[in-house]
């Protein structure tokens, strides 16, 4: 769970392409029938923006994301036109099915184990209609052992200073630590966040989705081309069984 770090969110994941993204997802769900009005459930929605983008893309929105911060930043950006839940992506009941479920953002690698992974699985499967759909990315194991690794980042912006930095640990695992020095009109105030995130390779994912879903494809970051050896983030294509 996020706490100041889910104020500052949006501007520190300013690079990423959120347009590409939602219409890469689009096309992959208008390819399985799945068309404007229907509904869908941004899973871990974090701050709301794939949650916008997709209600603009003529979507029915439901956000769901376990940090409060995260969720208070998304229904101020919706401006009360997206519902937004707090719960577990490991824990949750929809009142009613949906068309397709997405999970964006490698979401689930802060995810500790596959076996953490495969219970949020079954709750998206049990979320979702007969033959519903389910689009998720993860961030790879090379990304893991070579982009994030033992690296350090800085941003230095105009009102806060960011020190971020990674730790490389067993089982393809990286803990993040956030220095943020945020000042204050006189002087900086410190917060400091950490959390772990975990990288699955693609065998142990489509054996902990085999109970529940078809796998329909694997694709390379927002392309529908196959990963490559060095790919960052992979996407998951997946019809409910």
């Amino acid at each position: 769970m996020y706490n100041y770090f889910a104020y500052r969110y949006d501007e520190l994941t300013g690079n990423i392409d959120y347009e590409a993204g939602s219409e890469c997802i689009s096309g992959f769900l208008s390819e399985q029938g799945i068309g404007k009005n229907s509904t869908l459930l941004d899973l871990a929605c974090g701050t709301g923006t794939m949650s916008l983008l997709m209600k603009n893309r003529g979507y029915r929105v439901t956000g769901i994301d376990i940090s409060e911060e995260m969720l208070s930043v998304a229904d101020h950006k919706a401006q009360g036109e997206i519902p937004f839940i707090k719960a577990d992506m490991r824990d949750f009941h929809l009142a009613k099915p949906v068309d397709a479920c997405i999970c964006c953002l490698d979401s689930l690698n802060h995810l500790d184990s596959i076996e953490d992974v495969e219970a949020a699985f079954k709750c998206v499967h049990a979320s979702l209609r007969d033959g519903g759909v389910f689009i998720f990315d993860v961030n790879t194991v090379y990304k893991h052992n070579h982009v994030l690794a033992d690296n350090s980042f800085i941003f230095d912006e105009e009102d806060y200073f960011l020190a971020w930095d990674n730790e490389l640990l067993e089982d393809n695992r990286v803990r993040i630590m956030l220095d943020f020095f945020v000042f204050n009109g006189e002087n900086y105030d410190r917060y400091s966040e950490e959390f772990v995130e975990t990288a699955f390779g693609e065998e142990a994912l489509r054996a902990a989705l085999s109970p529940y879903f078809e796998v329909l494809g694997v694709y390379d970051e927002n392309v529908p081309d196959p990963p490559k050896n060095d790919s960052q983030r992979i996407y998951f294509v997946c019809k409910r069984i």
